[in-house]
Protein backbone atom coordinates (compact mmCIF):
# COMPACT_ATOMS: atom_id res chain seq x y z
CA UNK A 1 0.00 0.00 0.00
CA UNK A 2 1.26 3.40 -1.14
CA UNK A 3 1.84 5.98 1.68
CA UNK A 4 0.96 9.47 1.17
CA UNK A 5 0.17 12.28 3.36
CA UNK A 6 -2.71 14.29 3.76
CA UNK A 7 -1.53 16.62 6.23
CA UNK A 8 1.68 17.69 4.40
CA UNK A 9 2.79 18.16 1.07
CA UNK A 10 6.45 18.45 1.63
CA UNK A 11 8.47 15.74 2.86
CA UNK A 12 9.99 17.69 5.88
CA UNK A 13 10.05 17.08 9.15
CA UNK A 14 6.58 18.10 10.50
CA UNK A 15 7.94 19.31 14.41
CA UNK A 16 11.62 20.80 13.02
CA UNK A 17 11.78 21.49 9.57
CA UNK A 18 14.61 19.42 8.49
CA UNK A 19 14.87 17.17 5.10
CA UNK A 20 16.88 15.49 6.16
CA UNK A 21 16.70 11.57 7.62
CA UNK A 22 13.04 11.63 7.01
CA UNK A 23 10.92 8.84 8.24
CA UNK A 24 6.89 8.29 7.32
CA UNK A 25 5.10 8.01 11.17
CA UNK A 26 1.31 6.81 10.48
CA UNK A 27 -0.54 8.90 13.02
CA UNK A 28 -2.38 6.21 14.31
CA UNK A 29 -1.06 2.78 14.89
CA UNK A 30 -1.51 -0.68 16.08
CA UNK A 31 -5.10 -2.05 15.18
CA UNK A 32 -5.90 1.28 13.11
CA UNK A 33 -2.47 1.68 11.27
CA UNK A 34 -3.71 0.08 8.18
CA UNK A 35 -6.45 2.58 8.18
CA UNK A 36 -4.20 5.65 9.11
CA UNK A 37 -2.42 4.64 6.20
CA UNK A 38 -5.08 4.07 3.56
CA UNK A 39 -6.57 7.64 4.88
CA UNK A 40 -3.19 9.70 4.43
CA UNK A 41 -3.16 10.36 8.24
CA UNK A 42 1.10 10.04 7.86
CA UNK A 43 3.63 12.83 9.09
CA UNK A 44 6.68 13.22 7.10
CA UNK A 45 9.01 13.17 10.88
CA UNK A 46 13.03 13.47 10.85
CA UNK A 47 14.87 10.01 12.76
CA UNK A 48 15.10 12.57 15.98
CA UNK A 49 11.60 13.45 16.22
CA UNK A 50 10.06 10.06 15.32
CA UNK A 51 11.70 7.20 16.53
CA UNK A 52 15.58 8.15 17.40
CA UNK A 53 15.70 9.86 20.44
CA UNK A 54 13.10 10.77 23.75
CA UNK A 55 11.69 13.52 21.70
CA UNK A 56 10.56 11.20 19.55
CA UNK A 57 6.69 10.88 19.05
CA UNK A 58 6.96 6.81 20.04
CA UNK A 59 8.44 7.91 23.11
CA UNK A 60 6.58 11.58 24.29
CA UNK A 61 3.50 11.42 24.40
CA UNK A 62 2.48 14.97 24.66
CA UNK A 63 4.00 15.28 20.86
CA UNK A 64 2.10 11.73 20.05
CA UNK A 65 -1.22 13.90 21.50
CA UNK A 66 -0.48 16.78 19.16
CA UNK A 67 0.13 14.70 15.79
CA UNK A 68 -3.19 12.87 16.68
CA UNK A 69 -5.17 15.98 16.83
CA UNK A 70 -3.36 17.57 13.85
CA UNK A 71 -4.35 14.40 11.97
CA UNK A 72 -8.37 14.19 12.86
CA UNK A 73 -8.75 18.17 12.71
CA UNK A 74 -7.26 17.27 8.93
CA UNK A 75 -9.41 14.30 8.39
CA UNK A 76 -12.41 15.84 8.94
CA UNK A 77 -11.54 19.20 6.98
CA UNK A 78 -10.23 16.80 3.97
CA UNK A 79 -13.08 14.00 4.01
CA UNK A 80 -16.42 16.56 5.07
CA UNK A 81 -16.55 14.30 8.26
CA UNK A 82 -17.50 15.04 11.54
CA UNK A 83 -15.78 13.95 14.96
CA UNK A 84 -18.21 11.47 15.39
CA UNK A 85 -16.93 9.79 12.14
CA UNK A 86 -13.93 9.97 13.07
CA UNK A 87 -14.66 7.94 16.47
CA UNK A 88 -16.77 5.47 14.68
CA UNK A 89 -13.86 4.83 11.88
CA UNK A 90 -10.86 5.06 14.64
CA UNK A 91 -12.36 4.04 17.73
CA UNK A 92 -11.88 7.27 19.62
CA UNK A 93 -11.29 10.96 18.90
CA UNK A 94 -8.48 12.53 20.10
CA UNK A 95 -9.73 16.22 19.90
Amino acid sequence: MKRYSIIQQEKKCAVCGTTQNIHIHEACFGRNRKKSIEDGLTFYLCGRHHNQSNEGVHFNHDLDTKLKQIAEWTWIEHYGKTEDDFRQRYGRSYL
